[in-house]
């Protein structure tokens, strides 16, 4: 589409210039927006937003050097990747799925920022680092439980215990493994 519009521009020397400048940056381009969206399905639409608002400065652009020009067309990219992601994210946050169920308000973390990803994530590493220090009937209790979803009596009838007792066991588990987090978490603060 974008090489229509170049195609359709007035004068044969913007035409070349758009042209070489598009061919010339069509990676670069690629290559920011997508670091900064990881969204493939709109890629080639934020591509061509991209060389729209070149084409608008095209006079400004002639006047750069090469240097000059990679760091404005990059600069244009990142503008471009980031409108885009805020405005997605406000529609994801306005988003109405019926009147029945309202599924915006199930879905957590769509007002998250980076840091809280981040954080988020070191936390889930350790937790299951934690985990693997356990020994190994406490891993097998928690990973039948959570990972498998099975019930108190199936998690019984494996380990041979009461039916009754499978929540305290699951509770001690549970417990060692925070407090081998805490451990790991305190050694990391001093």
């Amino acid at each position: 589409m974008i090489m229509m519009i170049i195609a359709a521009m007035e004068g044969q020397d913007s035409k070349a210039f758009m042209l070489s400048l598009y061919q010339d940056y069509y990676g670069l381009v690629r290559k920011t927006v997508y670091n900064i969206t990881h969204d493939e399905d709109n890629l080639e639409d934020l591509i061509n937003d991209t060389f729209f608002k070149l084409i608008e400065k095209i006079s400004l652009i002639r006047t750069l050097d090469g240097c000059k020009t990679a760091a404005y067309v990059v600069y244009t990219s990142r503008s471009v990747a980031i409108n885009f992601i805020k405005h997605r994210d406000v529609q994801k946050k306005h988003v109405y799925y019926g009147e029945d169920a309202d599924l915006a308000e199930a879905i957590s973390g769509l007002e998250e920022t980076i840091e809280d990803r981040i954080i988020h994530q070191e936390e889930i590493e350790e937790m299951g680092n934690s985990i693997l220090r356990l020994p190994e009937q406490q891993k097998d209790l928690l990973y039948f439980k959570y990972m498998l979803g099975m019930d108190d009596g199936e998690i019984a009838g494996i380990f041979g215990i009461a039916s009754g007792s499978v929540r305290q066991y699951l509770t001690r588990a549970r417990r060692k493994a925070k407090k081998l987090m805490d451990k790991e978490m305190n050694k990391y603060a001093k």
